[in-house]
């Protein structure tokens, strides 16, 4: 999967780990963290996309540094538990196509 941040829109949808609601977002900073743990973009979302557990961590972490700083990979992988995992990768999948910008006729063909 190709995506340029230029193309997503601002858009989230709401989770909630813990007892507290956070938003789960596509924008650059998300992308920028998500790169910073994996190096390429692309591998990131294709773990996504596979569902690889280390994957969602870094996702779930790259939305809340957003929201908070002082947040750790090692902390949200303590919040999160294996019941997590299919509700916060269907929560990805949604996030995902809330963000997708709309097909159109002129980017179909790219």
């Amino acid at each position: 999967m190709n995506l340029k941040a230029s193309e997503l829109k601002n858009k989230g949808i709401k989770f909630k780990l813990k007892d507290k609601e956070y938003e789960l977002k596509f924008d650059m900073n998300t992308f920028c963290e998500l790169e910073e743990i994996y190096g390429d973009i692309n591998e990131a979302f294709e773990d996504l996309q596979n569902r690889k557990i280390k994957a969602i961590r870094a996702l779930i972490y790259s939305a809340l540094k957003a929201e908070d700083e002082n947040i750790t990979l090692k902390k949200v992988g303590r919040m999160l538990t294996l019941n997590d995992m299919e509700r916060l990768g269907t929560a990805i999948n949604e996030a995902l196509s809330v963000a997708m910008p709309e097909a159109t006729e002129e980017n179909m063909g790219e």
